[in-house]
């Protein structure tokens, strides 16, 4: 009667250095493809927006201001506490120009605190919406056609909104420069912001605007 054979320590050892080897691949190319799909739910997203800015801006001959309860934006020389833009509720009521708020899946609800709406509040988890008009208002009758705000809108028109990007951070450390357009050909996560505004679909031309400051 032949006696079976078990698997030698060396035959065990081969498989388990096998499966560590092709689990060592698979992590990191399924962590990129989360990140692809968040990438591509944040560009719906933006596009969902779009689709909604327009239509209330054809009702109102504006569009909406940047938060859900607008504080005076400058207040001696500075921003309000609580003046920070996200997209406001107006697009969902009284008119739904989008049938519900969405949120940004790149911010880390660990950092919530950190932008001024105390932690883990709703609204700190929105995508950031800026309205340059409602910016413009506060500089007079007059406004400096060198201004930030004036030449802001006269490079990516009257609203932007963005992402925080795959790298979760909101300022782009240690660029220290927040308008930086995210490039995926830099790595799936790399710096960089996911930007739409009224005039460009997508990567708005800040070069042109900051690179001579960076």
């Amino acid at each position: 009667m032949m006696r079976k054979r078990g698997f030698t320590l060396i035959e065990l050892l081969i498989v388990v250095a096998i499966i560590a080897i092709l689990a060592a691949i698979a992590i990191p190319n399924f962590l990129q493809a989360q990140t692809r799909a968040k990438i591509s739910r944040v560009q719906s997203d933006l596009r969902t927006y779009a689709t909604g800015l327009e239509s209330y801006y054809v009702d109102y001959n504006a569009y909406p201001p940047m938060a859900d309860y607008p504080e005076p934006a400058v207040e001696d020389g500075s921003y309000t506490e609580h003046f920070h833009s996200r997209f406001p509720t107006y697009l969902t009521t009284p008119v739904a120009y989008i049938s519900n708020i969405l949120y940004d899946p790149f911010i880390p609800s660990e950092t919530h605190e950190l932008i001024q709406f105390g932690e883990g509040t709703e609204m700190a988890r929105r995508y950031i919406y800026f309205n340059y008009s409602e910016f413009i208002e506060t500089l007079g009758d007059d406004p400096d056609p060198d201004s930030f705000f004036v030449r802001m809108q006269s490079l990516v028109g009257p609203w932007l909104t963005y992402s925080w990007g795959p790298n979760t951070d909101y300022e782009n450390s240690p660029a220290d420069y927040v308008y930086i357009n995210y490039d995926p050909t830099n790595g799936t996560i790399s710096l960089g912001n996911i930007f739409r505004t009224q005039a460009h679909s997508e990567s708005p031309p800040f070069e042109e605007e900051f690179e001579s400051s960076r």
